[in-house]
């Protein structure tokens, strides 16, 4: 007997860490998953230059807003932290342990429900733009969120924290990446102010990471190979 796929669609890819000689300093897979009832995205991030692994599960409604998360840093074979989040309509609950020690229980007020949920991987980054739409392009607009780490790599002073993203749209084009040639829109994200901004690009269609460029780092973010199914 033959049964009809509990998923409706799923796009697996992965991003290539590029240094500026152009040589890998390290990789992302990830599986971004749709059904009925919203998304579910697991990525596994390898940071090679800095001997870290980054592995994230994320649920999501069918507006892409988060349900729930799971982030674990694993440091040189040791792991350094893992926290899970619970999004409820007016706050989220953090359970977790760092450096080996269950952490305090965490209850963060939201007022509303929350609107992105920040665990640092690129196609992760990429579904905030499902949020900040295409109006008043050039405009940065505030993305309430809540992250598990304000910092570049995302492993220091680990911790749930209340942030504000600001994105802006700042339109469509073409572009070339080491997955092919893709019709893509154009957004800038903006954690902190006393940090530069990052330009994002995914594929004009949906949230499709192409690549990301940001002077904070050295490194360049590029989808280096996909696949895609649709599912009747």
């Amino acid at each position: 007997m033959t049964y009809p796929s509990t998923l409706t669609r799923r796009l697996t890819g992965r991003i290539a860490y590029r240094a500026p000689d152009g040589s890998e300093v390290g990789h992302e897979q990830f599986d971004l998953s749709s059904h009925e009832g919203g998304h579910i995205l697991r990525a596994l991030c390898v940071l090679d230059d800095v001997a870290l692994l980054r592995d994230v599960s994320l649920s999501m409604d069918r507006d892409w807003r988060p349900c729930d998360g799971y982030c674990r840093l694993v440091r040189e074979g040791r792991e350094d932290a893992a926290l899970w989040f619970a999004v409820e309509a007016d706050a989220v609950w953090v359970e977790g342990r760092i450096a080996g020690a269950t952490m305090p229980s965490q209850i963060i007020p939201t007022h509303r429900p929350l609107g992105y949920l920040g665990v640092h991987p690129l196609q992760g980054d990429a579904l905030i733009v499902q949020l900040r739409g295409t109006e008043q392009p050039g405009v940065f607009m505030p993305v309430e969120a809540i992250t598990n780490s304000i910092s570049p790599n995302g492993d220091e002073a680990v911790g749930a924290c209340p942030v504000c993203i600001n994105v802006a749209y700042i339109g469509t084009c073409d572009i070339n990446v080491l997955a092919g040639d893709f019709a893509a829109r154009h957004y800038q994200l903006r954690w902190r102010d006393d940090w530069p901004t990052a330009d994002l690009w995914v594929r004009q269609e949906d949230c499709l990471f192409l690549v990301m460029r940001w002077s904070q780092v050295p490194t360049t973010y590029e989808l280096a190979a996909f696949t895609e199914e649709v599912f009747p």
